[in-house]
């Protein structure tokens, strides 16, 4: 009896346990959401613009700059808009290649090159820009004639005022007059630069050039910036025209004999 009753409790619980394990959901896959790549959006360029002219001019010299636009569309003609911060676009105005007029320049220290490209897809970079370093030329400061000592440092502290904050050079240059004793303006240079020196300009940074005759006594200051050409003196008498002053020899007696 006991092993009859045993039997129709275990069909029982078999036969509920069938719903419970029926009723529970197979597991779903993880799906996970791709995006893919929008391969529509037209190619971009590569801008950049290159200078055959090196990266340091002179004022005055000419240079080039040359668009490169690599890659992007290839059925579309850009259009090309150049500008430039100093100096003067010579031709080449909506080409590739434009040649530049650098005088001028120089008081700016350099020249700064855009280039506007147009006909690509709006989200495409469509400007590039260059500098090109110009050195300027020699500037005359300040020029006069003989003056007292107090006046003739007050004019070489202009000069030490102009080269501050910078690595230019100043240069001297000295005209000796017509009736001056010999070395009258390589004395006047020497002068100078001593001045110079000691309100604290180095001696390297400082050039001197005896510059011949004029009438009369005259003296230059030039602001030099670094790799620029020194100065040219601007002498009014001919060399050959002077006539240097006699000296008169000093007479010594010699001591008597006691």
């Amino acid at each position: 009896m006991k092993s009859r009753s045993f039997r129709i409790t275990l069909v029982l619980l078999c036969f509920c346990s069938v719903p419970l394990f029926a009723q529970t959901p197979p597991p779903t896959a993880r799906t996970e959401k791709v995006v893919q790549a929008n391969t529509d959006a037209p190619p971009c360029p590569k801008i950049d613009i290159q200078s055959s002219s090196g990266k340091v001019l002179k004022d005055g010299q000419p240079a080039v700059f040359g668009a490169s636009i690599a890659g992007g569309e290839a059925h579309i003609t850009p259009t090309i808009v150049w500008s430039v911060s100093a100096g003067s676009i010579l031709n080449g105005q909506g080409t590739r290649t434009i040649n530049v007029d650098t005088t001028g320049a120089g008081q700016n220290r350099e020249i700064v090159a855009d280039l506007w490209v147009g006909g690509y897809a709006p989200e495409c970079a469509s400007q590039a820009s260059t500098i090109l370093k110009v050195i300027g030329p020699a500037t005359k400061l300040d020029e006069f004639n003989d003056l007292t000592v107090e006046k003739e440092n007050e004019k070489l502290a202009g000069a030490v005022n102009a080269l501050s904050n910078t690595n230019d050079s100043v240069y001297l240059v000295a005209y000796a007059g017509r009736t001056n004793a010999r070395g009258y303006a390589v004395t006047a240079l020497r002068r100078m630069k001593t001045q110079l020196t000691t309100a604290g300009i180095t001696a390297d940074r400082i050039g001197t050039i005896d510059g011949g005759f004029r009438e009369d006594p005259a003296y230059e200051i030039w602001i030099v910036p670094a790799g620029a050409d020194a100065p040219k003196p601007s002498p009014t008498v001919d060399r050959r025209e002077i006539i240097y002053p006699k000296t008169t020899p000093i007479k010594t007696v010699p001591p008597k004999k006691p």
